[in-house]
């Protein structure tokens, strides 16, 4: 369909999002992030639906993922964790700062998708860090401070431009 379609959509999510973390319910949003994501990277079905299987497709690719095909072999992640973008959210709303045009802003500049082997996968959660950032992404004079890539760069993933 159209863009002002995915539009319409992606705002709808971002409705859904606003209020989930409003009211401070924070186990359904996963769902609904993916679903935003889906609709701000043309990732959707034939009907207009998220298609979180297109995410191959349209996701940052590693080095190593760019040269395999077969999506068995891959997995999809989130760039920033889930758990780090529910944070800076949580913080949104103790500090009372909590947009709709807030959420827009750090959802745009935070969630991406990085497509990788599994044995990256496997890596990445040997080192600790599939679900959070390395304590150098917190740390002000360390080179990975608020660096979205810190935890593939902490365990040496190297992600395709």
């Amino acid at each position: 369909m159209t863009v002002a379609r995915h539009s319409y959509d992606a705002d709808l999510e971002l409705q859904h999002i606003y209020i989930e973390v409003h009211a401070e319910r924070y186990h359904h949003l996963k769902a609904f992030i993916e679903a935003y994501y889906c609709f701000t990277n043309g990732a959707v079905t034939k009907q207009d639906k998220p298609d979180w299987q297109a995410i191959f497709d349209v996701g940052i690719r590693t080095t190593n993922a760019a040269k395999i095909m077969d999506r068995k072999l891959l997995i999809r992640d989130m760039l920033v964790p889930l758990s780090v973008l529910i944070g800076y959210m949580k913080a949104m709303v103790r500090d009372d700062v909590l947009t709709i045009e807030g959420l827009r802003n750090l959802l745009n500049e935070q969630l991406k998708y990085v497509v990788m082997t599994r044995e990256e996968y496997a890596y990445l959660s040997k080192q600790g860090l599939r679900d959070a950032m390395p304590i150098s992404y917190y740390q002000h004079e360390h080179k990975h401070y608020k660096q979205i890539s810190a935890r593939y760069d902490v365990a040496g993933i190297t992600l395709v431009e």
